[in-house]
């Protein structure tokens, strides 16, 4: 579903990602091994400690495969538009990337997700007030971003277009919409939380810190949506959802949040495809 030039900007992005994070953490090594006492990387209430030498490897892994998948179409300037099926077969796919990297850590590196996760004690009073200050914020300041994104890129990036589900979910019949609504509401935030907020952003806050974390983990979000004109937008609520993470120490806070954010899209694309 990629076009050329998409795919260009979007690979040569992932590899500056990829280097800007080797050099990282090369650099926090560097800083701990002359500096034993810094511990920038247990603060706040994400658990990074547990995770390991083989979690970075599995990360490293799941990088390369994803640069070097992000191939563009052929035939076609577009690429090629999505259907049911596609849908269908994508959501089948983050499933299971998420039960597997479940079963990677359960299994296979002893650890128990739930607690990893801050899922085992939860405080519902305390979650809510987090999660509704949160969509607040959501709301504004990525509307904001991707007013002023669309509005510098108009002049570099004349071709600027929505996102393909969303030019199909404005022409696709009710299936289809329920499909997207399913996708968007519920299947990302499980699986997309998980990977890059419970796993990607715990491992390199264990070997970096929080703050590089939250920036690096955000910008291969927003990367993996492959989509230029979101880019900025999609890393800002990627941000705003570590920093929610952080806070609460639970995983449930930026599901729950990804779900508002998905779900209040599509009300607004459904208001703007009414007659």
């Amino acid at each position: 579903m990629l076009d050329v030039p998409t795919a260009g900007v979007l690979r040569d992005l992932s590899i500056l990602v990829s280097l800007a994070t080797a050099l990282a953490l090369i650099g926090y090594r560097l800083l701990r091994h002359y500096r034993p006492e810094v511990s920038w990387n247990y603060e706040g209430q994400v658990l990074s400690r547990p995770y390991a030498v083989p979690d970075l490897l599995v990360l490293a892994g799941l990088g390369l495969f994803f640069i070097i998948a992000m191939d563009p179409q052929s035939g076609g300037e577009g690429g090629r538009s999505v259907n049911d099926s596609g849908l269908v077969v994508s959501m089948a796919f983050n499933l299971v990337v998420c039960a597997g990297l479940l079963l990677y850590l359960h299994r296979l590196r002893g650890l128990n997700p739930a607690e990893l996760f801050g899922l085992q004690h939860l405080h519902w009073r305390s979650l809510a007030m987090v999660v509704l200050m949160f969509t607040v914020i959501i709301l504004i300041s990525v509307n904001l971003v991707s007013a002023a994104t669309v509005s510098w890129l108009k002049d570099i990036w004349p071709d600027l277009q929505p996102q393909e589900t969303v030019k199909a979910f404005e022409s696709g019949g009710i299936g289809f919409k329920i499909l997207v609504i399913i996708a968007a509401v519920v299947i990302a935030p499980l699986a997309e939380e998980t990977l890059f907020r419970g796993f990607v952003y715990g491992v390199l806050k264990r070997y970096t810190d929080a703050p590089f974390a939250a920036l690096a983990s955000s910008l291969m979000f927003a990367i993996i949506h492959l989509h230029v004109g979101s880019l900025l937008p999609l890393w800002m609520l990627a941000v705003l959802f570590c920093l929610a993470y952080e806070i609460t120490g639970c995983l449930l806070v930026p599901m729950l949040l990804h779900s508002i954010f998905n779900a209040m899209s599509i009300v607004g694309m459904l208001f703007l495809d009414a007659p």
